[in-house]
């Protein structure tokens, strides 16, 4: 069974999942809260960074791709709604911006 392994702000949570299993709903399942809106990748809500672990997820499609950008997509970043686990992963939760 895949790790996975999420870091939101000073926290580190761990859970382990079946492989092919959604990112998004596993964590959510667990009361580990990536914020979301939509689940379908059009709102970009549940951007998260990948730490490790890349390899171990789904191919990006295009509609996730669109919503990031390049820009994104070169620091690692993801749509947890869009993403199967298939291997051991460490993922970040960016913290919001305050203005």
């Amino acid at each position: 069974m895949p790790q996975v392994d999420i870091k939101i702000g000073t926290q580190e949570k761990s859970f382990q999942c079946d492989e092919g299993e959604n990112l998004l709903y596993e964590a959510t399942t667990r009361s580990i809260m990536i914020p979301f809106n939509c689940t379908s990748g059009r709102c970009g809500t549940c951007r998260v960074r990948i730490l490790e672990g890349r390899e171990n997820l789904s191919e990006m499609g295009d509609r996730e791709a669109l919503r990031l950008g390049d820009e994104q997509i070169e620091k690692g970043f993801r749509l947890a709604c869009q993403l199967a686990v298939y291997g051991d992963v460490q993922v970040e939760v960016p913290q919001p911006k305050l203005y």
